[in-house]
């Protein structure tokens, strides 16, 4: 943990499982934005959408420094809202702090007006627009584009390239495999315009990308990702990152090899019309 204390920081408090358009008024509100976040919620028992790790590399969009956050564990240091207040004066010694009407603290659930007894406290009204739940309904139902559009930092889905049945090869459409942890929300099932990134290009480059996922019998999700128009390389072992953009179809069991090549063409035939839109 970096060493904050004699410096100007306006302190922005929250769980930010996703960062949408009604978060972004607290970002905007700070002048020297630090971002208090946390880890294992007591009363949050829902999969999170994303691993601790990659919602922590959200903030590096939003933040000059990637120190600016400070994390609190709540399984290792739950406390109530007085003991939370010494904590804040203690460890950060915030000149301002900007939260959200609706924010609660300690174990106790104290309001923003217990906070604003002990500091500067610069309240942000909620905006009924945009939600977490809106986004994890979305995400669960498909709307994959209505979450997408809601979100300052972007959906994206990254993971460990695995060896797969290698089907889609022999049929001339190579793909990039890798899974989804059970621990997490899961995404809709189906066929999706997707864009993805490769490490070869350091995640630099988009290319449109079929993107199907199933969930598979041991609780995670398989994705298959398909670069449209890219010869594929082999690269097992090594993360891609795929941001999924629209909702095509549901998966389709094939009754042959003739038919799933029917299905692949299709599915790919409906993305190109997304892509000229």
């Amino acid at each position: 943990m970096e060493n904050w204390k004699g410096k100007q920081i306006d302190l922005i408090i929250g769980n930010f499982e996703v960062i949408h358009y009604g978060h972004w008024k607290l970002f905007k509100k700070a002048n020297f934005p630090t971002v208090l976040t946390f880890k294992n919620i007591p009363r949050k028992n829902h999969h999170p959408i994303f691993s601790f790790k990659q919602k922590c590399q959200f903030f590096s969009f939003l933040l000059e420094n990637e120190n600016d956050v400070f994390l609190l564990d709540l399984k290792k240091k739950n406390m109530k809202a007085a003991a939370f207040v010494k904590y804040l004066k203690k460890e950060i010694n915030p000149t301002r702090i900007i939260v959200g009407s609706d924010f609660k603290f300690g174990s106790d659930f104290k309001d923003v007006n217990f906070l604003s007894r002990y500091f500067d406290v610069d309240v942000v009204l909620r905006d009924d627009k945009y939600s977490t739940s809106k986004i994890r309904e979305y995400i669960s139902t498909g709307k994959i584009e209505e979450a997408q559009n809601d979100l300052i930092t972007k959906i994206v889905l990254e993971g460990k390239v695995v060896k797969g049945k290698q089907l889609g090869r022999k049929l001339g459409y190579k793909t990039a495999n890798f899974y989804r942890s059970r621990n997490l929300l899961k995404f809709f099932p189906g066929v999706y315009f997707a864009k993805a990134s490769l490490p070869m290009d350091n995640y630099e480059k988009q290319y449109d990308s079929s993107m199907t996922i199933r969930n598979i019998e041991d609780g995670r999700q398989l994705i298959e990702v398909h670069l449209i128009g890219y010869d594929l390389p082999e690269f097992y072992g090594t993360n891609i990152v795929v941001k999924p953009l629209r909702y095509i179809n549901q998966i389709r069991r094939p009754k042959s090899i003739d038919d799933l090549k029917k299905i692949i063409k299709n599915n790919f035939k409906k993305i190109n019309k997304v892509t000229k839109n």
